[in-house]
C-alpha cells in the first residue's frame, strides 16, 4: 500500500491486471506555492508485494510533472536479504532493485532496520532508520536487563544504536558442515539469572531464534523475549512459543501464539 503525506493513495485494478495511479483527491497534494519555494510530498511504500513499484513509479512521475520533490519511506526493504553477488545459482535481486529504484530520482529514501549496509551503499540518497522506542517500550514492559544480538553482525550493526546502558552478549552460529544447519550456539557473554531480550531486524521461519532461545535458557537466562523489526513468521509464532520465547514484539506491538501474516 502506498500513502501521500499519510494519505492512502487510490489504485485502479484493469481486467488484464494492470494498475494505474489516478484521480487523486486534490487536498492529499502539497499545495501550489511561489515558484521560487519548493514543494515536498512524503511517500511512504508498505510492502505488500512487488507489483507495488509500478505503481509507486507511476505516482513518482505524477509529483515530477508537478515540480514536487519527493521523500519516500520504505517500512520494509524488499529483496533486502538478497545482497550477494550473482553466480549460476542465484541473482543479487538487491542490487536489481537498486537501479530501478535509484532511476526514479527520490529525493531522499528513509528505509526501516535494512538488512545490511549493502542496501544503503546501493541505493542512493539512503538513510537507515530503526524502532528505537519500540525497543525501549519493550525493555521496560519485559523488565529486560540484557539484550542478545543473534551473531557478530547484528552486534556490529546494533552497537550504537539500542540500549548501551543494558549489558549485552551476541552468538556465534556452529554450523553441521555437511547440511550447513545451524545445529547450536556459542554465547559469547553470560546470561544467567538475566531476563534476556533477543533483538534483530527480520523473523522469517525462526529457526536461528528458536536454538539461541534453547541455548540461552540452559545457560541461565530467567526468561527470553524477542522483538523484530519485520515479522514474516512463515512457519507461524507457535514454535517460537514452544522453543521457551515467552512473548514475541514487532516494530507493529507485540505478536500472538496465532499469528501467521506478515507483519512487515
Amino acid at each position: 500500500m502506498l500513502y501521500l503525506n499519510g494519505h492512502a493513495v487510490p489504485v485502479t485494478m484493469f481486467p488484464d491486471n494492470t494498475s494505474q495511479v489516478w484521480k487523486l483527491p486534490v487536498n492529499i497534494l502539497p499545495p501550489k506555492t511561489n515558484k521560487l519555494i519548493a514543494r515536498y510530498a512524503d511517500i511512504k511504500w508498505d510492502y505488500s508485494d512487488e507489483g507495488e513499484f509500478l505503481q509507486l513509479a507511476q505516482l513518482k512521475d505524477l509529483l515530477d510533472e508537478h515540480g514536487i520533490l519527493v521523500e519516500l519511506t520504505l517500512t520494509y526493504l524488499p529483496y533486502g536479504r538478497q545482497d550477494k553477488e550473482i553466480d549460476n545459482f542465484s541473482t543479487f535481486a538487491l542490487r536489481t532493485f537498486a537501479k530501478l529504484l535509484n532511476s526514479l530520482n527520490f529525493h531522499n529514501i528513509h528505509i526501516n532496520d535494512p538488512h545490511s549496509q549493502i542496501a544503503l551503499d546501493l541505493i542512493k540518497n539512503s538513510y537507515a532508520i530503526y524502532p528505537i522506542q519500540e525497543v525501549e517500550n519493550v525493555i521496560i514492559q519485559t523488565k529486560s536487563d540484557m539484550i542478545c544480538y543473534p551473531d557478530n553482525g547484528a552486534s556490529e550493526k546494533y552497537r550504537e544504536v539500542y540500549n548501551r546502558k543494558l549489558p549485552r552478549l551476541h552468538g556465534e552460529k556452529i554450523r553441521d558442515q555437511l547440511t550447513g544447519n545451524i545445529i547450536s550456539y556459542k554465547l559469547l557473554g553470560d546470561p544467567s539469572n538475566k531476563n534476556v531480550l533477543i533483538v534483530d531486524d527480520i523473523c522469517d521461519g525462526g529457526a536461528t531464534f528458536k536454538i539461541l532461545a534453547k541455548d540461552l535458557l540452559a545457560a541461565g537466562a530467567k526468561s527470553v523475549v524477542l522483538f523484530v523489526t519485520h515479522g514474516i513468521f512463515s512457519k507461524g509464532t507457535r514454535t517460537l512459543f514452544e522453543s521457551g520465547i515467552q512473548r514475541v514484539f514487532t516494530k507493529d506491538g507485540e505478536v500472538s501464539e496465532r499469528t501467521g501474516s506478515l507483519q512487515f
